[in-house]
C-alpha cells in the first residue's frame, strides 16, 4: 500500500501561468468516494500595508510546488479577534487570508462548478466551516473562497483611500480566478453556480446583478435566506461608522478631518481595529467610490440590471428569524417585565419591527403598517387579552416576514419577471435532530425553541460543526435530498431528486413553491408562509 507521502506526491495540479499545487485526498460521507482537495490556495496578494481596504491584487506566479494540504488562515472575526495575543497584533499575516479551497472528484474531468459564499453577518466564518463531504458525493467541483470580514472587508470613508466594499471585490477576483483556472481542477468554467446563505446569499445576490461583474463569471445562483432586498443587507452611513471606529481608538475626535481618520484606520493594528469597530455596522455600501452595486430600493435600476437567462433558486427556513425573537424577548423582559399584564400590541409590533430590521429604521409614522400587521397576525380576542405569551407567535412571524420571507419573495418575483420558468422558490420545513438555533447559547429560558432555525438547512449540505456531523438515518435521507436538489440545479439548471416531487418553477408572482420536508409538497402562494407559527 502506498504511503501518504507517496500519494501526496502524485496529487499535483499545475496552473500553467501561475505554478503548481500539491493537494491531498478526502472521502465522502456516505459512499467513501475519494476526491481531491486543494486547501488554502492564495488567489490574491496579501491585502496589507497600502493594500488594506483596497481592491485585491491577483496572486503573482510562483516557482516550485506550493503545499495546499492545509486550510489557510481565516480572517480575524468579530468573535475571535480577542484571541489575538497582544504581541502578535501587528503581525501582517493576520490579514493575509485571501485564499480558496477547491474540491474535485477528478482533476481531468469537466464538471459543473459550485462556488459557495459563506454567511456570518459579514463578520464571521471561513472555508473550514464548509467541508465538501456531502456535496462531493455528486459530480461537481466545489470552490469555497474566503473574503475580508468586518471592518477589513466593509469599512468605507467614500474616498480613494478607503473606497469600501473590499470584500465584494475579493469575491469578484475569486470568480475571475475560477474562470481562468478551474479547468486545471476538473471544473467547467462555462457552468458556474454561485450559492450562499444569509450574508453569503446577500453577496451572491449582489454579484448576480452588479454591473461590475462580467456575466461569464456565473451562470446560476442559489440564495439561501438572504438577498439584496433584506433591510439588514446594506448600510447607508459608512463615514459615521468609520469615524466612530477611529474615535474609539482614542486617536481621533469628532473634529478630526477625514484624512486623519483614514490615517488612524490604515495604521491601526488588526486587534484594535476589530475592538474599535465593535458595535458598528460594517456592511456593503450601495454607492461608493469602489463602484456602484445595485441599490435594492431602486426598482427601475434593478429591473434593468436583473440578468436574463439566469436560473435562480431561492428560499428560507420556516422559522428563519427565530434567533431574532430572542432579542425581542430580552428587550421586553428588561423594559416591561414578563408578567401577564395588558401589553399594548402596537408598542410590541413597533419594537419587533425595529429589531427585525436589524436596527434599521422602520418608519411607520402613520401607524398603518402596525394596523395591517395586527389584523393579519392576531384576532381581536387575543389582542384584547394582551397576554404576552399568547401574542409571541405573531411576534416571531413579524421577524420571519420582515427579516427574510418578504425580501426573499421580492427577489424571486424580480428574477421570475425576466426569467419566466427559470426561478425556483422554496421553504425549508424539515425539523431534524440538530439545530443551530442560538448558535451554542443557552436558549432554555425562551418559550420558543427555534423550530426550523436560520441556517438549519446548511446542516444537510455541509458536515459542520462537529456536533451535527453524525446524522441519524432520517436526517441522512434529508441530506441526500438536499444534495440532489442543489447539485442538480448546478448541473442542469433544474432542481430535482428521485425522492422529491416535481418542483415547478414560479409561474406567477407568489408561486408555486416547494416545501422541503420529509414528505415534500408544492404550495400555491408564498404568502401562506408569512403566518406559520400560529
Amino acid at each position: 500500500m502506498a504511503s501518504r507521502k507517496e500519494v501526496l506526491a502524485k496529487i499535483i495540479a499545475t496552473i500553467p501561468h501561475l505554478g503548481s499545487l500539491r493537494g491531498s485526498q478526502g472521502t465522502t460521507a456516505w459512499t467513501g468516494r475519494k476526491f481531491f482537495q486543494f486547501l488554502g490556495v492564495k488567489y490574491a496578494e496579501a491585502p496589507i500595508g497600502k493594500l488594506r481596504f483596497k481592491k485585491p491584487v491577483p496572486i503573482a506566479p510562483w516557482t516550485g510546488i506550493k503545499d495546499a494540504t492545509e486550510y489557510g488562515r481565516t480572517f480575524p472575526s468579530a468573535s475571535f479577534y480577542q484571541n489575538i495575543p497582544d504581541e502578535d497584533k501587528f503581525n501582517p499575516e493576520l490579514e493575509d487570508c485571501l485564499s480558496l479551497c477547491v474540491f474535485s472528484p477528478d482533476l481531468k474531468g469537466k464538471f459543473p462548478v459550485m462556488v459557495y459564499i459563506h454567511g456570518g453577518s459579514f463578520r464571521e466564518g471561513g472555508a473550514p466551516c464548509h467541508p465538501p463531504n456531502y456535496l462531493l458525493e455528486k459530480d461537481i467541483v466545489l470552490v469555497v473562497p474566503q473574503y475580508r470580514l468586518g471592518p477589513l472587508g466593509f469599512l468605507c470613508t467614500m474616498s480613494e483611500t478607503i473606497p469600501g466594499n473590499a470584500a465584494i471585490f475579493d469575491l469578484i477576483l475569486a470568480l475571475e480566478w475560477v474562470q481562468k483556472n478551474i479547468k486545471y481542477f476538473g471544473g467547467d468554467a462555462s457552468k458556474v453556480t454561485v450559492f450562499g446563505q444569509s450574508a453569503g446569499a446577500v453577496l451572491a445576490s449582489y454579484l448576480s446583478m452588479s454591473p461590475l461583474v462580467r456575466e461569464d463569471l456565473l451562470h446560476g445562483v442559489i440564495l439561501q435566506s438572504g438577498g439584496a432586498f433584506c433591510s439588514w443587507s446594506t448600510f447607508e452611513d459608512p463615514i459615521g461608522d468609520a469615524r466612530k471606529t477611529a474615535i474609539n481608538s482614542g486617536k481621533c475626535t469628532e473634529k478630526s478631518t477625514i484624512e486623519e481618520v483614514e490615517k488612524c484606520l490604515m495604521e491601526m493594528d488588526v486587534k484594535t481595529l476589530f475592538h474599535c469597530a465593535n458595535g458598528t455596522r460594517n456592511r456593503p455600501i450601495l454607492d461608493c467610490p469602489s463602484g456602484l452595486l445595485c441599490p435594492p430600493r431602486d426598482d427601475v435600476y434593478i429591473n434593468n440590471r436583473c440578468r436574463k437567462n439566469l436560473p435562480m433558486m431561492t428560499g428560507v427556513t420556516k422559522h428563519d428569524a427565530g434567533y431574532n425573537f430572542m432579542l425581542f424577548y430580552d428587550f421586553i423582559e428588561n423594559t416591561y417585565g414578563l408578567s401577564n399584564k395588558h401589553y399594548n400590541i402596537f408598542k410590541l409590533i413597533e419594537t419587533q419591527l425595529f429589531i427585525a430590521g436589524f436596527e434599521s429604521n422602520f418608519s411607520d409614522v402613520t401607524g398603518m403598517l402596525g394596523f395591517l400587521v395586527k389584523n393579519f397576525l392576531w384576532d381581536e380576542e387575543t389582542i384584547m387579552r394582551g397576554d404576552l405569551i399568547e401574542m409571541l407567535p405573531g411576534m416571531i412571524d413579524i421577524g420571519n416576514i420582515f427579516g427574510f420571507k418578504a425580501p426573499v419573495l421580492k427577489q424571486a418575483m424580480l428574477n421570475a419577471s425576466v426569467n419566466p420558468k427559470n426561478t425556483w422558490l422554496y421553504t425549508f420545513d424539515y425539523e431534524g435532530e440538530h439545530t443551530r438555533h442560538g448558535y451554542g447559547e443557552d436558549t432554555s429560558k425562551y418559550p420558543f425553541k427555534g423550530g426550523v432555525a436560520h441556517s438549519d438547512d446548511n446542516i444537510y449540505l455541509f458536515p459542520w460543526p462537529e456536533e451535527v456531523t453524525n446524522l441519524n438515518e432520517r436526517d441522512t435521507k434529508m441530506a441526500k435530498k438536499m444534495v440532489d436538489l442543489w447539485t442538480s440545479f448546478a448541473t442542469n439548471g433544474v432542481p430535482a431528486s428521485p425522492d422529491v416531487c416535481i418542483w415547478p418553477p414560479m409561474e406567477n408572482p407568489t408561486g408555486p413553491y416547494l416545501h422541503i420536508d420529509e414528505e415534500c409538497s408544492v404550495g400555491k402562494t408564498f404568502y401562506d408562509e408569512f403566518k406559520t407559527i400560529q
